[in-house]
């Protein structure tokens, strides 16, 4: 397995609060299993997850950031939600990483937990089972994602948002993950919301900014070294990518070139000197690379005017909403 990347990238700001324990560990949880195991993947979420749900309900799932506090971003999804009269099934599930061991009673028992940076990229947990954060993913989609909600036409039934280190997570999930595909086959639309994350994953090694050294393409960046999850090389994953409905969020004001966990290895600064740089520049690399290969997609770039990095002002923007509930 390649070791996930933690010492070699930093960041501009470190926030030592994220090799922390997290002051609240979900109270629900959803089984996942795969080859390597069987284990729970703590949650928050807006109802009980085993109580019976209404017809023509959505599923929102919002990742948390860095610090996995997981019920800090239920509740500003929830607060979005309430604003947009919406009455969707908010998920939040929480990676929890080897350091929360030192919360309160510890780990509950069966909860899967990563390395710190580990969860961010797909790679497997360091236990109970090494399930892939993605595989941990696919699963609660398979057991929460209900097909013909909403009914055909308004929307799509299942909502996957993300900001900062969340929106690493969504923007490569979106394109390796497996999970929406089934869900597809099950008639269940998937929208992803990809928000003012440090990095992104290229599907080349042409790179905005020039920039040297053989860890420019090295998976998070690029899929050297791509844990085994991911399974497929840039080409597929790039067609598998374009098909998805994909919105990139941008906060205008999101332009620090020293701000809090900025990711300022080599591999991070070729792809542009701050956060909205690099996702103007994504947007751009992936759009010409869907008329090279002759491929439509359908995705949207949104600038929120007077918006920075704070995942509360991202998600109550009246734009976010509206794709989030609309």
């Amino acid at each position: 397995m390649p070791e996930a990347v933690r010492p070699d990238h930093g960041f501009a700001v470190q926030n030592e609060a994220q090799y922390r324990p997290v002051p609240a560990i979900g109270d629900q949880y959803v089984t996942v299993s795969g080859a390597a195991g069987t284990a729970r993947l703590a949650c928050h979420a807006s109802r009980p997850l085993g109580a019976p749900r209404d017809g023509g309900e959505r599923l929102v799932v919002v990742v948390h950031g860095a610090l996995r506090d997981s019920d800090r971003y239920l509740a500003l999804a929830r607060d979005a939600a309430q604003r947009s009269g919406s009455r969707a099934l908010i998920v939040a599930p929480q990676f929890l990483a080897d350091v929360d061991a030192g919360a309160g009673a510890g780990l509950p028992d069966g909860a899967l937990y990563w390395d710190v940076e580990g969860w961010k990229g797909g790679y497997p947990a360091l236990g109970p089972a090494a399930l892939s954060s993605f595989s941990a993913l696919d699963g609660l989609l398979d057991q929460l994602a209900r097909p013909g909600e909403p009914p055909p036409g308004k929307g799509p039934a299942v909502v996957i948002i993300g900001n900062s280190a969340g929106g690493q997570f969504v923007n490569r999930y979106a394109a390796v993950g497996r999970g929406p595909d089934a869900l597809a086959e099950r008639g269940i639309r998937v929208r992803f919301i990809i928000a003012n994350p440090s990095t992104y994953l290229y599907f080349g090694r042409e790179r905005p900014v020039a920039a040297g050294g053989a860890q420019v393409n090295r998976w998070r960046y690029g899929f050297d070294d791509a844990p085994e999850y991911v399974g497929i090389g840039p080409r597929a994953a790039l067609a598998r990518y374009l098909a998805r409905d994909v919105t990139i969020v941008l906060g205008e004001q999101d332009t620090g070139h020293a701000a809090l966990l900025l990711e300022v290895s080599p591999p991070a600064m070729a792809q542009g000197a701050n956060r909205l740089e690099r996702g103007i520049h994504y947007d751009r690399h992936v759009r010409g690379l869907a008329r090279a290969a002759r491929l439509g997609m359908g995705h949207r770039l949104i600038k929120l005017a007077g918006v920075g990095h704070a995942a509360g002002d991202v998600l109550a923007a009246a734009q976010t909403r509206e794709i989030m509930f609309g």
